[in-house]
């Protein structure tokens, strides 16, 4: 039964919730351990796939009645077999139940938390999580009343990195990776993108194990992917709690005051910090699973940072200090790593884009080298004895909704679907990718498009605003971000051009369509 939120309860302002992924030893365990053992005054309730697994000190677990006791490390034992953990510093972490909701009300119920961080399995996708937390808000489930998800936290194994970006491995490839018995033929790149880009903190772990090539090529493609967000070089998952939980969480300003006075809003110990200095965001992500109808809103924001003072000491845990030893070595511009948004308001003939995404140049190599990759797009690769240039051949990673004009409307094998179905464009590493969205808000007329945003008519006029980009089409458009060392934005450009429908073509199209309209007018 679910817990009875109570009046003052629902008066109070909900825990923050902070989501902590990461793909499986990327060191998301390690970094609960150090949260879980802060002593900045901050009370952290911690809901993880295994408590045991986390392996907390004895000397920190909660034992009412066990003090001076023998026998207490049993009690310990017996007390992570409840599923629940108590620490002395006013922490708790417990297993996650087989629903999110219910392992965070349970956790809740009888304690008073700070913030709390959810540990998602390594295959999650932190974006559906966010979306399904949405959801259960707008039915008003007790529990998003006492809590509620406003950050997430990417843990990234520099180690691993550049090979995982260049597996052709799906999920259901690797051990552990997928639930057994369920087959999981998401791509490990594109999943790896995902996380990413999903994190408003990136903490790109075990730099001490991984060198500084591994780190340099893992921090800078992280960097490239998602620029809204903070980015700390680590080891051992080691970050000041107020930088997983966010500022305003517990004690943070009494912390911040206990330290000195600084001009940024971000602080951490035994890490490095550097800033992305470009822009590739668009206007509004979908992602491919969890768009299957107009119903979308991105939930997710941003912030900045900057740092006043650098400090030597590898021992010094001065939360205002930056410890960063690769600020200049690994910014996304000294890489050669560039940006920029591919936008059209024409469909694409069907045909000529999929003659071009045939000639999209596959690496070969099975460790990520952004060195050769740039010069490879810069100068071409041999095939053959022949030197071949391609525009695509140093992208890293494209992604965004394409408008695809049905090639036949009618009988047979026709695709007449196109017409109203955003397509959803992914393409990671190796790996490459076309698959439905969902419809086209321009596909249902704007009274019925209200009727999804009763609750959220902010976003019904950023829609309108924003992605209509006419009357007669609606939201039909092009919007692809192309991610890349080398890339040549006018020669991308040109090429995915030539694949638009030319003028004639839309005339065609547009007689195709209200012949389509007339002869089945229950679809309109």
């Amino acid at each position: 039964a679910e817990a009875s939120v109570t009046e003052a309860e629902t008066e109070a302002k909900p825990v923050p919730i902070t989501l902590l992924a990461g793909f499986l030893g990327s060191g998301k365990t390690t970094t609960l351990k150090n949260l879980l053992e802060n002593t900045e005054g901050v009370r952290v309730g911690v809901v993880v796939n295994d408590v045991a697994s986390v392996n907390i000190d004895a000397k920190l677990i909660s034992n009412p009645g066990n003090e001076g006791d023998p026998g207490a490390a049993d009690n310990v034992m017996m007390e992570l077999g409840s599923g629940t953990v108590e620490l002395q510093n006013g922490c708790a972490c417990c297993s996650l139940a087989d629903e999110l909701l219910t392992s965070v009300q349970g956790l809740m119920s009888g304690r008073t938390f700070d913030a709390v961080v959810v540990e998602l399995s390594g295959v999650a996708d932190p974006v559906a999580v966010k979306q399904n937390w949405e959801q259960a808000k707008m039915v008003e489930h007790p529990v998003t009343k006492l809590a509620d998800v406003t950050r997430v936290v990417t843990v990234v194994d520099s180690c691993t990195f550049g090979t995982d970006w260049m597996t052709w491995d799906s999920l259901n490839d690797r051990d552990g990776y997928a639930d057994p018995g369920c087959g999981d033929e998401r791509k490990v790149p594109e999943l790896l993108a995902e996380q990413v880009e999903a994190a408003d903190l990136l903490l790109i772990n075990k730099i001490d194990m991984a060198g500084p090539d591994q780190a340099k090529v893992a921090s800078a493609v992280a960097r490239s992917l998602n620029d809204k967000a903070s980015v700390y070089e680590v080891e051992f998952g080691k970050i000041a709690s107020t930088e997983i939980l966010g500022a305003g969480v517990g004690l943070v300003e009494k912390v911040a005051e206990e330290t000195h006075d600084h001009s940024h809003d971000h602080k951490h110990d035994d890490s490095a910090c550097s800033d992305a200095s470009h822009d590739h965001s668009h206007d509004h992500k979908h992602d491919a699973t969890s768009c299957s109808d107009p119903d979308c809103t991105d939930t997710s924001h941003s912030h900045s940072h900057d740092h006043e003072e650098s400090c030597d000491d590898p021992d010094c845990t001065d939360p205002s200090h930056s410890h960063s030893h690769t600020h200049d070595n690994t910014s996304v511009g000294n890489l050669g790593i560039t940006n920029f948004v591919y936008k059209a308001d024409t469909p694409f003939n069907s045909q000529r884009l999929l003659a071009l995404l045939n000639k999209w140049p596959v690496p070969i190599k099975e460790e990520l080298n952004l060195g050769e990759l740039k010069e490879a797009a810069e100068e071409g690769v041999d095939m053959e004895g022949n030197i071949e240039k391609n525009p695509f051949i140093g992208v890293l990673r494209s992604k965004g909704f394409c408008w695809l004009a049905p090639s036949r409307w009618t009988g047979a094998g026709d695709d007449s679907w196109r017409h109203d179905t955003a397509m959803y464009w992914s393409h990671a590493g190796k790996h490459f990718g076309i698959n439905t969205a969902g419809k086209w808000w321009g596909s249902i007329s704007k009274e019925q498009m209200k009727g999804f945003f009763t609750n959220n008519m902010k976003e019904y006029e950023r829609i309108l605003t924003e992605d209509f980009v006419s009357e007669e089409w609606g939201d039909r458009r092009q919007e692809l971000v192309f991610i890349g060392v080398g890339i040549s934005e006018n020669e991308i450009t040109d090429s995915l051009n030539d694949c638009l429908m030319t003028d004639e073509e839309m005339d065609a199209y547009r007689q195709e369509l209200k012949v389509f309209m007339e002869q089945q007018p229950f679809l309109f």
